[in-house]
């Protein structure tokens, strides 16, 4: 009898883990396809321009800069400089280790202890920034919301609300090919769940996941002269289901 309560205890808590684990993965419960909205489902229209961000990716993270938490703590993983300071612009990082399993770090702060000099990479000083583990199997965003690949915008909150639901038009039908080979055709709704030091006025910031570029969005064209239409969603149904895809 014993040994069957704690084979069942040990079967118990390993779903309870891989369910925990796979509702980490925002990408595998979305499956973009939410219906084209009627003029019933739109509010105030508004005109954006776009850049992205991505996950960074690495392999063992076996290199010379160390992550560090808010005490300056190691957090085990050690990039090269370009690594380092590309997961400090994106805010966000995920660490393959050599048996194949990953670990998302995300920005926690900055400090003005051990310093990374990013000069010779790219002219954004980011030598404070200092990571914690995320929640999110692709990093977190604003307050409690996790990032959801081709769902998250980082966005000016004075201008668009955290929870904000946007549709843009000449993102319905995009086809975008995965890593796994997982092909989505986007239904062109985006959710307000991030923020950025440089998002400023109607400039949105378009999480893109672990792709380092977004030709399948040629709106987004990091230049604030080529604008965009989009439209503020009021059907509570599709807020509903994106904050929750958005919160762990």
């Amino acid at each position: 009898v014993f040994f069957f309560v704690g084979c069942l205890f040990v079967y118990v808590c390993f779903v309870f883990l891989c369910s925990c684990a796979s509702a980490r993965d925002p990408l595998s419960k979305d499956t973009f396809s939410f219906h084209e909205p009627s003029s019933n489902d739109l509010d105030a229209k508004v005109n954006l321009w776009a850049t992205y961000y991505y996950l960074p990716q690495i392999k063992d993270g076996d290199g010379s800069f160390a992550l560090r938490d808010m005490q300056s703590v190691e957090l085990c993983p050690r990039l090269s400089l370009q690594e380092w300071c590309d997961s400090a612009m994106e805010g966000s990082v995920r660490i393959i280790d050599l048996k194949n399993e990953t670990k998302t770090y995300n920005f926690a702060g900055t400090t003005k202890e051990n310093l990374v000099d990013c000069s010779s990479v790219f002219r954004f000083d980011v030598s404070k920034t200092k990571f914690r583990e995320a929640r999110g199997s692709y990093g977190d965003g604003l307050d409690n919301y996790i990032l959801a690949p081709y769902r998250t915008l980082a966005t000016d909150t004075s201008k668009i609300s955290p929870g904000t639901v946007l549709y843009v038009p000449q993102a319905r039908g995009t086809r975008i090919e995965l890593e796994s080979g997982r092909v989505i055709i986007h239904d062109g709704y985006f959710f307000a769940g991030d923020k950025g030091g440089a998002i400023k006025g109607n400039h949105v910031d378009v999480f893109i996941g672990t792709h380092k570029s977004a030709p399948f969005f040629p709106w987004i064209t990091s230049a604030s002269s080529k604008t965009f239409e989009a439209y503020i969603v009021n059907d509570k149904k599709i807020i509903s289901e994106l904050n929750e895809l958005h919160t762990f």
